[in-house]
């Protein structure tokens, strides 16, 4: 059956997968694989993860199934339009002000590489820096400045953290832009000693 999929033309497969023939999308998906990967190289932009960037093109191709009948012409041509549509999509989204937080985030650097075992009293250590950020958090942050973050870090965009805090997209950016500057001084301040 593997070779019967295989055979077929793009324009074959996008219709089987049409109606949702799992395995026609799947070689499909395959073939269109390595000119997404090649879009997806093309955009150098921070926050923008390449794999990221292929899985838009992913949602592209999807669309492109979708919205797909002969006389659009070839199906891969189409496919790869949508596809770009989409990754150009996100990266104007990664690029807008909204993801600004995102592009000036500072690392935290990782104190145990992977398989290395964690000491208890660093555990206790990081317990006490956390009790110590939680505190300063109810005693520096305002209530609304507390609540953006809480929300913010709950993966709420700032049009809807907005909405629930009866607010404008700006003050939330606002908002968070201060407890960014308060949180750089907390953290020059303190640290979790390893």
């Amino acid at each position: 059956m593997q070779k019967h999929w295989e055979a077929m033309s793009d324009e074959a497969l996008a219709a089987a997968a049409l109606q949702a023939e799992d395995r026609a999308f799947t070689v499909l998906v395959a073939r269109l694989l390595p000119p997404l990967r090649a879009m997806a190289e093309s955009y150098r932009l921070p926050g923008l993860d390449r794999d990221d960037l292929v899985q838009e093109g992913f949602l592209g191709v999807m669309s492109a199934v979708r919205h797909y009948h002969p006389g659009l012409g070839e199906f891969t041509p189409y496919a790869l339009t949508c596809a770009r549509n989409s990754m150009g999509s996100a990266a104007r989204a990664a690029l807008s002000d909204r993801h600004q937080p995102l592009r000036d985030y500072d690392p935290i650097p990782e104190d145990h590489p992977a398989g290395e075992e964690i000491q208890p009293q660093a555990l206790v250590e990081a317990a006490e820096f956390s009790g110590e950020l939680h505190r300063w958090m109810q005693t520096e942050l305002t209530d609304y400045e507390r609540q953006v973050f809480r929300l913010f870090l709950a993966g709420y965009p700032y049009s809807e953290i907005a909405s629930l805090l009866s607010s404008h997209s700006k003050a939330v950016d606002n908002a968070l832009q201060r407890v960014r500057r308060k949180l750089r001084k907390f953290y020059s301040t303190h640290s979790v000693s390893a």
